[in-house]
């Protein structure tokens, strides 16, 4: 026979579903696609490296500091899930709220823990293209489904290698 379920315990052992997502302060990730583009049109390096090498090399290194520089910039927020309550409270509701998107963000929002104005600030920052897909990982995070994923073939080599006998 099983012990008596101990709800106390499953409710201080749990914790809601969290994502950390990410946003840019600085976005170089066009001119990085256009100068990729730039240096894989051109010839593959010859001989006559002073010509085409220095130009492909000079590309190179400034798609690598343009790279780092963005990288550098980069910021991240952790968030949690709605509880049923609260995705409740946003998805009944009589007539749009234009600011339900950042009051939601502000609910998930775990660290830091930013306010709806604060979050709206991070999306005019941010720009559109960025904002939505933190957005869309947030609301990700609130409607996926929980599954153990399964363990790859290769992960369980590594926890569990063959015997030399086996291999």
């Amino acid at each position: 026979m099983s012990e008596p379920f101990d709800f106390d315990a499953f409710i201080a052992g749990t914790q809601l579903p969290r994502r950390t997502i990410e946003a840019y302060r600085v976005d170089n990730s066009d001119e990085i696609r256009r100068l990729q583009a730039e240096h894989d049109a051109m010839p593959p390096e010859s001989d006559d490296r002073e010509v085409s090498g220095n130009a492909r090399h000079d590309l190179a290194s400034r798609i690598v500091a343009l790279r780092e520089a963005m990288e550098a910039s980069r910021f991240e927020f952790v968030i949690r899930t709605l509880t049923p309550q609260e995705f409740r409270d946003f998805t009944t509701v009589d007539e749009p709220d234009d600011d339900a998107i950042f009051r939601q963000m502000a609910l998930q929002s775990v660290e830091p823990k930013l306010t709806a104005e604060q979050w709206r600030k991070v999306s005019d920052a941010v720009g559109v293209g960025q904002w939505g897909a933190m957005v869309k990982d947030a609301n990700e995070l609130v409607l996926r489904r929980v599954a153990v994923p399964d363990f790859s073939r290769a992960v369980l080599q590594t926890l569990s290698p063959p015997v030399s006998s086996e291999s």
